[in-house]
């Protein structure tokens, strides 16, 4: 029953609401009694005011015994409204008046010269205050077989004037009424209420079973979309209204699948390049071997077709070796050596290395060097490798008779090198592409037959190696240059 989330929300609601409830219900109920006790008591007190003030009238006139029978029915008459016993004790426990006295109390008494006495001096003591007492219990034992608690109200008199064997009269009205007494009240209020927490209880379950349709439905959309982009389904989105978490956690969850739909189309352009790559020189390489072992080329050419065979094999080991130190870079196997190095030195070296291509196309290569030494803190090795493809990549795309030039220059606490060209340019449309891995701006690939698109990827990830960046500028017919910075030493 419980094993859909839906339900597991709604049962916890459910449990708290219940035991928020039950606790409310609790301190309710405890409240009730406190308040019912406590109105009950200033209601004893008062009528015991009343008492005392007729007591007072009843002796001064104690010889008149019509005074008497109208106090006996005065007490019994209070009793009965407070669902009270009215008990009159003097200082030394005497009960010289009070509203009944039922047996199961009458045989706990003391009995002397035909007068009540209570047993215990704590039940007849007279405070010395004239502050009114209460006890809750079973007034010190006295009504400990009723299986109840009493509330007793104990208001202190005191007559000088009237004197009882020799002693000033002094003494308490005492009122007893049983606590399950004074809990009806308490029960017929919280009777009352039940319906209303009943009521509040099934609201309560209609606005969670909503809250928790809520939560739930753009999970059971997220489990739907998941399915079916597992079935090949890329466009299938989540369409959720509103601004609260729920909203965000949906935009969020497009937008990863808006970026595994770019990884897909990546991965599905990443095996289509490398299947191009490494089928078009091994289609040149098969063709040739077979035409020279079936002797379709004839033997004095022979040489010059092995020499193409052997340029697409060099082809062949850039393409893997490039493939192999990306796949190192991705899974952060590379691990710079950063030291002090002249970067000028490093720029003419890469251009010794790259001389012959200069050269082959009568290319005019210029180099600004602020300084003529100026010492950068990076990996020589990276830096000297992210030399060579940006100037390569400038000697491809740069035409016969063109020119090219590296700048140095210090900028801040950094150096700055700029390797520009003069030739074609790139596309804006596809700047913000370039160093994509396989990214060409020539799409037929017709100008561009030796690069297999990853030189500037690399560039790339090793500048980001160094928490550095790199940056394009290009206009079509005039050129590109390619600018990133170095920390100084």
């Amino acid at each position: 029953m419980f094993r859909s989330v839906f339900h597991k929300i709604l049962a916890v609601f459910l449990v708290v609401l219940l035991l928020c409830f039950s606790i409310a219900a609790v301190f309710f109920n405890f409240a009730i009694n406190k308040y019912v006790v406590e109105q009950r008591t200033q209601v004893l007190n008062v009528y015991g005011q009343k008492i005392l003030s007729a007591l007072d009238i009843v002796l001064k006139n104690r010889l008149d015994p019509m005074s008497s029978f109208i106090f006996q029915n005065l007490l019994e008459g209070f009793a009965n409204n407070t669902s009270s016993l009215i008990w009159i004790a003097d200082d030394r426990g005497y009960l010289f008046a009070y509203s009944s006295i039922p047996g199961e109390f009458a045989n706990k008494l003391n009995m002397v010269r035909g007068i009540y006495q209570l047993p215990e001096q704590k039940q007849y003591a007279v405070s010395e205050s004239d502050g009114v007492e209460t006890e809750i219990g079973t007034f010190y034992g006295l009504f400990e077989d009723t299986g109840m608690k009493w509330l007793t109200v104990k208001i202190p008199f005191y007559f000088p004037d009237i004197r009882v064997d020799g002693r000033e009269l002094r003494g308490n009205v005492l009122m007893h009424t049983p606590i399950p007494e004074i809990q009806k009240t308490g029960y017929t209020i919280f009777s009352l209420l039940i319906p209303a927490i009943f009521i509040s209880l099934i609201i309560s379950y209609i606005l969670v079973y909503f809250l928790s349709k809520r939560i739930i439905n753009p999970l059971k959309q997220m489990t739907d979309v998941a399915r079916e982009i597992s079935s090949g389904k890329w466009s299938t989105r989540i369409h959720l209204n509103g601004n609260d978490e729920i909203k965000v956690l949906a935009d969020t969850f497009n937008q990863m699948l808006d970026n595994l739909e770019n990884l897909e189309k990546m991965r599905r352009d990443f095996i289509a390049n490398v299947s191009h790559e490494l089928r078009t020189p091994m289609t040149s390489i098969n063709g040739f071997i077979e035409g020279i072992l079936d002797g379709t080329i004839p033997e004095d050419k022979q040489k010059y077709y092995l020499s193409i065979v052997k340029d697409e094999v060099k082809r062949l080991y850039r393409l893997v070796s490039d493939l192999l130190d990306i796949a190192r870079m991705e899974a952060g196997e590379i691990k710079l050596n950063p030291a002090v190095f002249d970067v000028c030195e490093v720029i003419r070296l890469s251009v010794i290395q790259l001389q012959q291509f200069i050269e082959s196309k009568n290319i005019n290569f210029r180099a600004s060097f602020e300084q003529e030494v100026m010492y950068v803190y990076a990996d020589r090795d990276a830096i000297q490798r992210v030399l060579i493809n940006l100037i390569h990549n400038a000697i491809k795309f740069t035409q016969e008779n063109g020119n090219i030039s590296v700048s140095v220059r210090n900028v801040k606490n950094k150096v700055e090198i700029s390797v520009s060209d003069d030739g074609q340019g790139i596309p804006p449309e596809d700047i913000p592409f370039v160093f994509d891995r396989f990214h060409k701006a020539d799409k037929s690939r017709s100008k561009d037959k030796t690069s297999v698109g990853l030189g500037l990827y690399i560039v790339k990830n090793l500048l980001n190696a160094h928490k550095e960046n790199i940056t394009v500028e290009s206009e079509l017919g005039k050129g590109t240059t390619f600018t990133f910075w170095l920390p100084a030493a």
